[in-house]
């Protein structure tokens, strides 16, 4: 029986599959085109800094709408006049 853990992964524009390498996998955007080959492991990685990276930018842009929030119920800094979101 085959190992299932060395199917093709595809998300539509990526795929990543094995590559000739037993202990690598190879990222291709399409059919033709290169590949690029790393471990199991670096492919994790990378993973975790784009769900790292996109879990920033959530958390800043909620950072945004609660600014955007307080104002809208009419909090205004020290000075009584409209600051600039940093947010934003």
């Amino acid at each position: 029986m085959p190992d299932p853990r060395r199917n093709l992964i595809s998300t539509g524009t990526l795929s990543l599959a094995p590559a000739d390498a037993p202990e690598k996998w190879a990222v291709r955007t399409s059919d033709d085109s290169p590949a690029v080959e790393a471990h199991w492991g670096d492919w994790v990685r990378l993973a975790k800094r784009i769900l790292d990276a996109d879990a920033l930018s959530r958390e800043l842009e909620g950072r945004g709408d609660a600014w955007d929030l307080g104002h809208a119920a009419g909090a205004t800094d020290a000075s009584g006049s409209d600051t600039p979101n940093p947010f934003r």
